[in-house]
């Protein structure tokens, strides 16, 4: 087992949003390990990344509980523990209105969308939760709280994720584990967006920076499961920017 500094699991790190905060938990000091299913993603990391040593990316699929355990198991041969986990997984959905839906697609949802984040929390809480320490973040957007016609699953999906980060954090009182749910309440300006963004739209490096201040007690409320992010001024100025 290596000694090292502070390790961080990334699951969706590999997305548009995911590798914002990747980028920025590699920049706080962390060395940051990724599940990973699709090699063109890899790439894109990697190089927006700068091709550091302190990226590790392990294929790993969250569907599967077994390929989950095995990463954290990986994970646990090069370093003494994991101080954070951010999970910024889900797929989107949009084509039918929900009485419309075909049950193939609801129950393909559940699973990436449910069943993913399931998996990652059962691997990763009860690790934290032996360790009696350690940082849980799950990343929530904007549509838990808005509802769009023909992709009303993916404001179902949403909230759902939120209240379960919300059901864990209240079973983690027990214990010196913090979780989080931070919800983004725009849409989140990525680099695969090119120019199609609004200057108040956050950024995916500035909420990858507010995560890593949230892990670090570096910004209010780190007592408070639940972080809500109007817009960009709003994190900039909780970041100290303009």
């Amino acid at each position: 087992m290596e000694e090292t500094g502070k390790t961080a699991v990334v699951a969706g790190g590999t997305g548009s949003i995911g590798e914002g905060v990747v980028k920025a938990l590699l920049d706080d000091g962390y060395r940051v390990y990724v599940p990973v299913r699709d090699k063109d993603h890899t790439e894109r990391l990697n190089d927006y990344a700068g091709n550091t040593d302190d990226l590790r990316l392990i294929p790993a699929d969250l569907c599967n509980v077994s390929a989950v355990s095995a990463m954290r198991d990986r994970i646990l041969e090069e370093v003494p523990r994991i101080d954070a986990v951010v999970v910024s997984v889900g797929a989107g959905y949009f084509g039918y209105r929900l009485h419309k839906m075909p049950r193939t697609d609801w129950d393909d949802s559940i699973q990436d969308n449910l069943g993913t984040h399931f998996n990652a929390q059962q691997v990763f809480i009860e690790q934290l939760r032996q360790q009696n320490s350690g940082v849980y973040v799950t990343l929530i957007g904007p549509e838990a709280e808005h509802i769009r016609p023909d992709a009303g699953m993916v404001s179902i999906m949403a909230a759902a994720q939120k209240m379960m980060t919300r059901v864990l954090a209240e079973e983690s009182s027990d214990s010196q584990v913090r979780v989080h749910a931070v919800s983004a309440h725009t849409t989140i300006t990525t680099r695969n967006r090119g120019e199609n963004t609004n200057r108040e739209w956050i950024a995916a490096l500035e909420m990858g920076e507010y995560i890593a201040g949230l892990i670090a007690e570096r910004v209010p409320g780190c007592d408070k499961p639940l972080h809500d992010l109007r817009d960009l001024a709003q994190v900039r100025k909780i970041l100290r920017r303009r």
